[in-house]
């Protein structure tokens, strides 16, 4: 009789009938060790029933010890194998200066190659106009660490934008003991914030949950002149039925942030300490279009999430999420000058001047930098020799006297609105010796986004930035649409000591673009993937702690939404979807106090979609619709090795190395003279990619207080296609020492404080490559303190 709650005649797993004959050839064995498991609750994230056949990392504890309570939680992935993010100063201020690279995969504000998710749940996004990097989600002080997948990433990750790799950023579980927490700090360049959390405990036997609050200041750290303010509010609660788990979190995110912006290495020797950006006006408008303030990005996000999990108890476990983001947006610059968006006839009064009418849509007809007393546009005094670092146009010295400057303030306004659903089931079964598990899930969500472009006139020109209201050009409007959907099957088997995997994923992704202002035609892409193979194995080696694995995942990406809208229907017809193949093989180790492991990674994809600057071939052209374009570069390959060790000792030391060597180079297109129209030298290695990262750190706790120091070597990086022009290696050290004030006061109880040095030897060097032969300066030796009351 079969047993109860089991059929009488048992599914069978393809995977488990592949593994009965070496099962039998291994039956012989007795007592061998459990192969890993990386299984993880369904609540937490949706990584279950998988042994890990692939290379996976996690933020620890000392490494998010040296972060200031203002720094970006991005900052925290520095110390991990084969990450590096590359932000503009020491807390992550600016989104258009932050980049984040891993094996040769690139986001940034323009590129994004890399899978992030926020507990398990999509980001929508790292684009500059319109998405969102994950500091927009989570504040450090509620961040519980990040799972660093680097290359062939969880078949389940809700991400297509994973071509290397998934970053999933996981919020701190409420506690099970009521506490309020109040943190304070500060620092250098006029850093301050103030966070207030409340866990409050176990309720009802069932529920904890809490909610936190901050807001935060800090003044750039070359002249001071622009001020970052950032709000976050945030909550979180989980509850534990008998056979049910449910969660949600929330929050809201309010950023002001003023821009840095990169330099060539000729600017940067000739002064370290100055990025091109100023921070006071002259009333030159051709000066002021640097003003650093007037350079901004303003950006609101909400998300939340609802998610229930459901554990049978029989080896069956089901779990559903319902998620919604709204993302509204505003980017900042100033052009110097007005646009001639009517025609108002030589010599009279220009409307853009007078104001309080707007021109929707149409082309430009022209611009001017200064108006007579009148409001007719000046004209340039014939044969004027301009001011070196002047053209006649921008030269006040080159128009007649009593003439008045003009400045335009142009804003690109971006609105997000996503909302999606996940669902998740496993079945776990066993066949003889094979303990078997099959799981499977599907995500949808929707996008509707818009982007629109208005001109405003400044009204006091070298005093101050204030503008009109009402914008005398309306340049453009785009709404964007987007249905996504995606399906996954794995199935699992377990045999003694090994483990095999294979399974299938696919995604479908329309949008299209429709422009409601302006003459562009609208533009649609329907993305589907092939099915995308990944499989994998791991083998518990007789050493205790020690395990082989090998993994390998087909990829894709669909083409991003702000290609529909940068790009014109010529040039889009020519773009087509990223591909990519990844392939794993390693080792690992875990046994205290050893930890450690070993990746061989090989990475190809094809089509490599780059975005082009039109500043880099033709200077800034405000007057352009687009700021680029996009062009598929043929390919990129990317062949490494990872290796990590830690050790750490009774006394409360431990000590952590990493280390990577990548190899990223550039495939050729097949079209030498598509190559060469765009820089690609088949072969030569990517922009901005170290072939050489060296990370360690020691670190001690004690029951009072502890303390600890890391180092980061960044090998040289080449800063153009050809590898022609390449940047120097640079050394980075961070500190940090945390204390608990207990032992001063039996009244100080629950208080404690830290300090925190980044960049501990000042040293100056350029950071994150930007372009083509520029990149941001690198911020300088910067400390940070809080002081922290638990009640």
């Amino acid at each position: 009789m079969p047993a109860p709650g089991r059929s009488r005649y048992p599914r069978v797993s393809l995977l488990a009938v592949m593994l009965l004959p070496a099962l039998h050839a291994h039956a012989a064995e007795e007592g061998a060790p459990a192969p890993a498991d990386d299984a993880r609750t369904l609540d937490q994230v949706q990584v279950i029933g998988q042994a890990t056949s692939y290379s996976k990392t996690s933020v620890s504890k000392e490494t998010l010890n040296r972060q200031t309570i203002l720094s970006s939680v991005n900052n925290a992935l520095n110390e991990l194998p084969g990450v590096v993010v590359s932000e503009a100063d020491a807390t992550g201020s600016s989104v258009w200066g932050t980049q984040i690279s891993m094996r040769g995969f690139v986001t940034n504000r323009d590129t994004q190659q890399i899978g992030t998710t926020i507990d398990g749940l999509p980001n929508g996004g790292s684009g500059y106009g319109g998405g969102s990097l994950a500091n927009r989600y989570i504040d450090t002080l509620d961040l519980e660490t990040v799972e660093v997948s680097q290359g062939t990433a969880d078949i389940s990750s809700r991400s297509n934008e994973a071509l290397g790799g998934t970053l999933n950023f996981l919020t701190s579980d409420p506690l099970q003991e009521q506490r309020v927490r109040f943190v304070v700090g500060g620092g250098d360049n006029d850093a301050r914030k103030y966070y207030a959390r409340f866990d409050t405990g176990l309720l009802a036997g069932h529920t904890r949950a809490w909610i936190s609050a901050s807001s935060a200041e800090v003044r750039d750290w070359i002249d001071g002149s622009g001020r970052t303010s950032n709000d976050h509010l945030a909550a979180r609660f989980v509850t534990e039925l008998d056979r049910w788990t449910l969660s949600g979190y929330a929050s809201y995110n309010d950023a002001n942030e003023p821009e840095y912006t990169s330099v060539s290495p000729a600017s940067f020797a000739t002064n370290p300490d100055r990025d091109g950006l100023v921070g006071s006006l002259t009333g030159i408008p051709n000066l002021d279009q640097n003003f650093r303030s007037g350079s901004r990005a303003l950006r609101e996000n909400t998300f939340g999430y609802l998610r229930a999990a459901f554990d049978g108890g029989t080896g069956f476990k089901a779990s559903v999420a319902g998620y919604a983001h709204r993302m509204e947006g505003r980017g900042d610059w100033l052009p110097p000058y007005l646009v001639q968006a009517r025609e108002d006839g030589v010599g009279n009064p220009e409307s853009e001047y007078r104001g309080g009418d707007t021109v929707y849509g149409g082309s430009a007809l022209g611009q001017f930098y200064f108006v007579n007393p009148d409001g007719s546009a000046a004209q340039v005094i014939p044969g004027c020799t301009p001011r070196a670092g002047f053209t006649a146009e921008y030269d006040p010295n080159c128009y007649a006297a009593g003439v008045q400057g003009v400045q335009s303030y142009r804003h690109s306004h971006y609105d997000n609105d996503r909302a999606g659903f996940t669902a998740d089931v496993e079945w776990k079964q066993e066949f003889g010796r094979i303990d078997n598990t099959v799981r499977g899930g599907i995500w949808v969500e929707n996008v509707d986004r818009s982007v629109r472009r208005d001109w405003h006139r400044l009204l006091n020109v070298g005093t101050d930035i204030s503008f009109d209201n009402v914008p005398y050009w309306v340049q453009f409007e785009d709404r964007y649409k987007v249905d996504e959907q995606m399906y996954y099957v794995e199935d699992v088997a377990r045999f003694g000591p090994f483990s095999a995997r294979v399974g299938v994923k696919q995604f479908f992704v329309d949008q299209k673009r429709q422009r409601t202002i302006g003459a562009v035609e609208n533009v649609r892409s329907d993305s589907k993937s092939d099915p995308l193979l990944s499989a994998g194995a791991t083998w518990t080696l007789p050493v205790q702690g020690l395990e082989a694995f090998a993994g390998y995942s087909q990829n894709f990406a669909a083409i991003p939404s702000g290609v529909l809208g940068e790009t014109d229907a010529q040039r889009f017809a020519r773009v087509e979807p990223e591909t990519a193949d990844n392939i794993e093989l390693g080792l690992r180790v875990s046994r205290w106090p050893l930890t450690g492991s070993i990746t061989l990674y090989n990475i190809k994809f094809d089509n490599r979609i780059v975005y082009l600057p039109a500043r880099l071939a033709d200077g800034i052209d405000y007057l352009d619709e687009t700021d680029g374009v996009y062009e598929n570069f043929g390919g990129v390959e990317s062949t490494g090795v990872e290796a990590a060790l830690g050790y750490g000792w009774d006394n409360g030391w431990r000590i952590n190395g990493a280390y990577t060597y990548n190899r990223s180079e550039y495939l050729g297109s097949g079209n030498a003279a598509r190559d060469a129209e765009l820089g690609i030298v088949d072969g030569a290695d990517v922009i901005g990619q170290p072939r050489h990262i060296l990370v360690m750190s020691a670190d001690w706790q004690g029951e009072r207080w502890n303390f600890g120091v890391s180092g980061r070597y960044l090998g040289e990086r080449y800063l153009d296609a050809s590898n022609a022009n390449k940047l120097a290696s640079a050394t980075v050290f961070n500190a940090d020492i945390g204390f608990d004030l207990q032992d001063l006061s039996p009244k100080l109880k629950g208080v404690g404080a830290s300090f925190v040095v980044s960049n501990l030897t000042d040293r100056r060097y350029l950071s994150g490559v930007d372009g083509s032969d520029t990149a941001f300066i690198g911020a300088p030796r910067t400390v940070g303190f809080s002081v922290r009351v638990d009640l």
